[in-house]
């Protein structure tokens, strides 16, 4: 069941964040690192309005929504969640707006109307499109994550090459793609107009479950994003710009690996639980953790192998003496952050003990600015992205406590010494094989140097898992007898 859903939910877990790795990319190519700076630190502010005025109720519906029960209780829902939506949208505007007055540089006319519509579509749409997700709704929700990078990306580039290169233009156009997307998601999903105050019992429940998840969230968004926000206070939207490239990729990339097998995972854990069956829905977090370790091992080490010529391909010049150092340092982090957030969390999530979410969250973000601060004094902006990785670690590793005692989270070392070790053996054959010596264009060296570490840790793989290569081939026989 799990290969099926993640196989359904594919689609959208991997063109929505392709179409951000490369909105990343072009970005150097068309602006400023004072320009990309900006448009960095309003994304990075924009997620935060979600967190502040939509998320809490986010959680609330994605875990809650299958017991409204009839048309009564579903209208009920819908009323009081059309008029928590509409007061969100207040609450992300003026987010937006307290984020460019923070800035190092006159926000203007362009860039303030822009970014309001963005923090406000982006939130909403946002919001819809987990709650397509909560309906089992998948081509509603594939096509929902593709409304800001895919669209909203072709209408920004549009508008940087016609009117301005800078990040007001490409602002507004993320801005109409999301408002227009959000239209038709709206109606897709018939949500209506009527609203209605909730039901107090509805918002008890709602902040009760919600509200420790968002400050979770916040505290995590600080340990996310803080790196922006610190560079630009002590060097300015440039600096930010210089940083933001390498520091995004990297976890846009453990990010994209993470999501094929994550957006799946969760929701099976918690038929599991309802179920009654805890041990199985412990069981379905742990094995999910492990698939995700075995893709995130190998990819984030081959990334930060191959990383100097993938920055000399994709990235342009200005911006590639940081992204040489930030990259394998943001790669690196993000896998670490995404095993924590989608086995840690879960967990916590599944059994509704969201405060110590809190508390994992309050010990990464401590350690996360602490050494980030420490790192940019003393190393400048490679040492703010190892501060953050520094923080990141500490947060994994308590987290993994917590679970494991707390929860009884099994965690399987086994599995994940077998994966360390075919990581390790396909970075030892890569460093044996000189590629940098051999002919032909880098695009295809970087190609060969990526298949041949695929082909030995998959090789390696198979041989320290027999039992799951005769498993996988006593079922492949048996789909062949029944097709035969």
């Amino acid at each position: 069941m799990l290969m099926r859903q993640t196989i359904l939910y594919l689609p959208a877990q991997l063109v929505g964040p392709l179409a951000q790795f490369i909105a990343a990319v072009a970005w150097t190519h068309w602006l400023t690192p004072g320009e990309y700076g900006v448009l960095a630190y309003i994304m990075a502010a924009q997620e935060l309005a979600y967190l502040l005025g939509l998320a809490w109720w986010s959680q609330y519906m994605l875990r809650y929504i299958g017991g409204f029960d009839g048309p009564a209780e579903r209208m009920r829902f819908q009323k009081a969640e059309n008029a928590i939506l509409a007061l969100s949208a207040v609450i992300q505007a003026c987010v937006g707006v307290a984020t460019l007055l923070t800035l190092h540089a006159a926000p203007t006319p362009v860039m303030i109307v822009s970014a309001i519509v963005y923090c406000v579509s982006r939130s909403l749409t946002a919001h819809l499109t987990e709650r397509a997700r909560s309906a089992g709704a998948i081509l509603t929700y594939t096509l929902a994550q593709l409304i800001g990078p895919v669209a909203g990306f072709a209408l920004a580039l549009i508008a940087v090459n016609r009117f301005s290169a800078d990040a007001g233009s490409a602002l507004a156009g993320f801005a109409i793609a999301q408002a227009a997307g959000l239209l038709w998601l709206w109606r897709e999903l018939r949500l209506g107009r009527g609203m209605a105050w909730p039901d107090r019992d509805i918002i008890r429940r709602a902040a009760g479950f919600g509200a420790p998840l968002v400050l979770a969230g916040v505290i995590g968004w600080i340990s996310f994003n803080g790196i922006r926000v610190i560079v630009e206070q002590h060097d300015g939207p440039a600096a930010v710009g210089l940083i933001s490239v390498g520091w995004g990729l990297g976890q846009r990339l453990a990010a994209v690996i993470a999501m094929l097998v994550t957006a799946a995972a969760f929701p099976l854990a918690v038929k599991y639980l309802q179920a009654g069956n805890r041990g199985e829905a412990l069981k379905q977090v742990s094995m999910s953790g492990a698939v995700l370790f075995a893709l995130l091992a190998p990819a984030s080490t081959g990334i930060v192998m191959i990383s100097r010529p993938l920055v000399e391909l994709m990235i342009a010049q200005p911006f590639q003496a940081v992204t040489f150092a930030v990259l394998p340092l943001a790669v690196v982090a993000g896998a670490l952050r995404n095993l924590r957030v989608h086995t840690v969390d879960q967990v916590i999530i599944l059994f509704e003990r969201t405060r110590m979410n809190v508390v994992i969250n309050v010990v990464e973000v401590i350690a996360t600015v602490a050494c980030c601060i420490l790192g940019l004094i003393y190393g400048g902006l490679p040492g703010a992205a190892a501060g953050c990785l520094a923080g990141t670690v500490a947060g994994l590793v308590f987290g993994c406590v917590v679970a494991a005692r707390g929860f009884g989270l099994p965690l399987p070392w086994a599995m994940l010494a077998r994966i360390t070790l075919a990581t390790m053996w396909m970075a030892a054959a890569l460093a044996l094989i000189p590629f940098e010596r051999a002919a032909g264009p880098l695009p295809l060296r970087i190609a060969l140097e990526v298949a041949a570490g695929g082909l030995v840790y998959l090789l390696t793989l198979a041989a320290l898992f027999p039992e799951l290569v005769r498993a996988g081939a006593a079922k492949l026989s048996a789909m062949r007898s029944a097709v035969s």
